[in-house]
Order: structure tokens, then C-alpha cells, then sequence
């Protein structure tokens, strides 16, 4: 569906009885950097620095499955319209997996396009009417939050299911919970017009990685997640085993299986042992874990408001100064995605001169410069809002 208005977004904002609306872009951005969001959404200063290629094929990505699920293409379509993007993106644009490691780039680069190739020629595609970009809302903590799910769709059983299609490495364990916050919250938006948690699945599709499901010889059926670049590779030592087990010479079929990436070398019966489909990783949704996810967003939420305070009586950016151990821990974000250089972003600047400073014999940390701001915390409100269209519902 079309992104909301202005008008619209200011007339939701009235009716709702809040002076701001929320986002989960604002919200992580935050997270990840208290400076980039004073660059960003205070200062509004414009990016200086757009060779990063993360964001546009993502973006690239999404466009694609979003007029595959709208019927704006076919299926076959897809590919050929991820080698255009990917031809303008990455080899008239050029722009950059590792901005400062070229040789490491391009490695990135081969096996980013293979994974992405390979998921758009053999994508299984979703049954039944699932419903793109879909606008919810959701209360936390009194403060309003909107954003519009990747894509939702409802199963035969009746349960709705909230995915995201991401192109970034697999989230598995803790990894998985500590970035499963955004579906939380589109989970906690449909919780709070009525639909029972019990009947919501979220989930992501890690458009980069094939699940592939394999029987051993001992009969054991397992399941391992793997780089869609590697499945020729990850499967030579089972495919060896059933090969011989039928009374194949082994040699040339793992080879091709090398060459081609593929199961489709295979002789029929040893085909049949693997079943290869999309990598889904599921969020358990807990009470817990939305409780989790919510008093993170208001906890984050006051933080940026006695930020927003400081900053309006001192009219000082240090109000939202990083720490130096918030710029360590995302070194790789601010060298190779952040859309903001040195020159604009101050404590990442600060921090890569210490450490240049440190390569030449002289104290990385002295000149520190941090800012310590308190935290409350606060209860969810739950307010139930009975107007909400969700009629979206019943067409899934």
C-alpha cells in the first residue's frame, strides 16, 4: 500500500492525542548511534557519503518481491530485474561492500550477487493472498509508533504471519531476539486490536541463505542453513556417502556439483534425499519478549527526549555525543554503511583519530570526550484503539 502522508500521519498524530509520532527507523538509529540521529533528524543534515551498497540492494530486493506479491511481474521477471539494479548499483555506481578493503569488496560483492541471483531464480514463492507494506500502529508507553510490514500473510490454520525479507547474515540464538524488535512491534500493534498472540508467527526470510533438509544414512532427517553460494559445496560430503550407497563413482558428480552449484547433477534417487527451500528463522513471541522490546523503545524514547531537552537549552551536540565504546562496538557500521563521514559525524572522527594517534605511540583515549544522560523506566500502556481498519485482515 502507498506510505501515508503528511496530513494523514498529522491527522493520525491528533486523533491519537500525541504531538510526535515514533518509527523503528528513528528508534535504532538512535540505538546504533545518539550522534547520527542528532545529525539526522535534529540537525537534518544530508548524507555526504553515498557509496555504501547495503541499502540500495536491499532496497533493490524489496521493490522486486513487492511487485512480485502485487502482480506487477512474473516470477521469471525477477532475476533479470536484480541483474539490472545490480549492474547500475554495483558496476556503473560502484558502490562499495567494504569501503576501504578493495580486494575484501569484491569478494563480498561475488558472493553477495551469487546468493541474491540464486534466491531470485528459485525463490518459493507464498500461497494464498499475502498483503505488502501493510501500515500498522501500535501504542507503547502513551508514545504513538507506526510502520508498515514487509509482508504478512495468513496460513491455512488460521495464524497470521509477520515476515521481513532481510539481505543481511543470518540472525540465529541471541543474535536472532536482540534484532527481532521490529517484528515485536508489529506483533504487539495487531495484540493490541484484538488479535490473539497466540495466532501470530514472526519470522524472516534471509534472502542470502538456503535451508536445506538432507537425510543422513543412518536415516536421520537434518536441517542446515547455508550461503546459497555454497549449497554445491556444503552437501559433498552426504552426497559422496549416497552416491556410493547407490553405486555411483562419486568424482564427477561432486565436481559438477562444485562447478554448477547445484543438486540438479545428481542421479534421481540421490536428488530425492535433499530438499532445498527458502531460510525462515522464527521469533518465539513471548509475553516476555514483548515486554522485552517495549520497555526498550520507551527507555530509548525518554533517553532521546533529555537529550532533546539538553540539546534545546545548551545548543550543544555533545548533548549526543557517542560514547567511545558505542564507536568501537560499530566500527564496521560507521566505516562501511553509515551515510555520514568524518567530517560530519564528530565522535567517529574523534575516535579514528585517537586510534590513529594510538599507531603512532601517543594515548588513544586521552581527550575522551562522553556524555552520560539518565534513564527512567516506564510501564506499557496498552491503549486498545477501536477504529483501526483491520480488514487487511480478512483478505489474507
Amino acid at each position: 500500500m502507498a506510505r501515508l502522508t503528511g496530513e494523514q500521519l498529522q491527522a493520525l498524530m491528533k486523533k491519537e492525542g500525541v504531538d510526535r509520532i515514533w518509527s523503528w527507523s528513528k528508534i535504532n538509529c538512535f540505538h546504533t548511534s545518539p550522534y547520527e540521529y542528532y545529525l539526522k533528524y535534529i540537525k537534518k543534515a544530508k548524507e555526504d557519503r553515498a557509496n555504501s551498497i547495503y541499502v540500495t540492494t536491499g532496497g533493490i530486493a524489496h521493490d522486486i518481491l513487492e511487485k512480485l506479491y502485487t502482480n506487477e511481474i512474473t516470477y521469471g521477471q525477477m532475476a533479470e530485474l536484480f541483474e539490472d539494479g545490480w549492474m547500475v548499483a554495483a558496476e556503473i555506481a560502484d558502490l562499495k561492500f567494504d569501503r576501504s578493503d578493495e580486494e575484501r569488496n569484491e569478494k563480498i560483492k561475488d558472493k553477495y550477487y551469487e546468493n541474491l541471483v540464486h534466491f531470485f531464480s528459485n525463490h518459493t514463492k507464498l500461497e494464498g493472498k499475502p498483503i505488502i507494506e501493510q501500515f500498522v500502529k501500535v501504542k507503547i508507553g502513551g508514545n504513538l509508533f507506526q510502520g508498515y510490514i514487509d509482508i504478512a500473510f495468513k496460513d491455512e490454520e488460521g495464524y497470521i504471519t509477520i515476515q521481513d525479507w532481510k539481505t543481511s547474515s543470518i540472525y540465529k540464538g541471541a543474535k536472532a531476539e536482540n534484532e527481532s524488535g521490529q517484528l515485536v512491534l508489529y506483533a504487539d500493534a495487531l495484540i493490541q486490536q484484538g488479535v490473539p498472540k497466540d495466532k501470530i508467527k514472526i519470522r524472516w526470510n534471509f534472502l542470502k541463505y538456503a535451508s536445506i533438509q538432507y537425510q543422513q544414512k543412518n536415516g536421520e532427517i537434518k536441517t542446515r542453513d547455508v550461503e546459497r553460494c555454497k549449497i554445491g559445496e556444503s552437501l559433498q560430503s552426504n552426497a559422496k556417502t549416497w552416491l556410493k550407497h547407490f553405486g555411483y563413482e562419486p568424482d564427477e558428480y561432486l565436481k559438477e556439483m562444485l562447478d554448477t552449484n547445484s543438486i540438479d547433477c545428481l542421479p534421481e534417487e540421490v536428488k530425492a534425499k535433499y530438499v532445498i527451500s527458502d531460510c525462515y528463522v522464527y521469533i518465539n513471541l513471548t509475553d516476555e519478549l514483548i515486554k522485552k522490546w517495549t520497555d526498550h523503545v520507551i527507555t530509548i524514547i525518554q533517553d532521546i527526549e533529555l537529550r532533546e531537552a539538553d540539546y534545546a537549552e545548551t545548543h550543544s551536540d555533545a548533548c549526543f555525543w557517542d560514547t567511545d565504546e558505542s564507536v568501537k562496538a560499530q566500527s564496521y557500521y560507521f566505516s562501511n554503511l553509515c551515510g555520514y563521514s568524518r567530517n560530519l559525524h564528530k565522535p567517529y572522527d574523534e575516535y579514528c583519530k585517537r586510534f590513529e594517534a594510538a599507531q603512532n605511540g601517543t594515548d588513544m583515549f586521552s581527550g575522551l570526550l562522553g556524555s552520560e544522560t539518565a534513564s527512567k523506566s516506564s510501564n506499557v500502556i496498552n491503549n486498545k484503539s477501536d477504529d483501526l481498519d483491520l480488514s487487511w485482515l480478512d483478505n489474507i
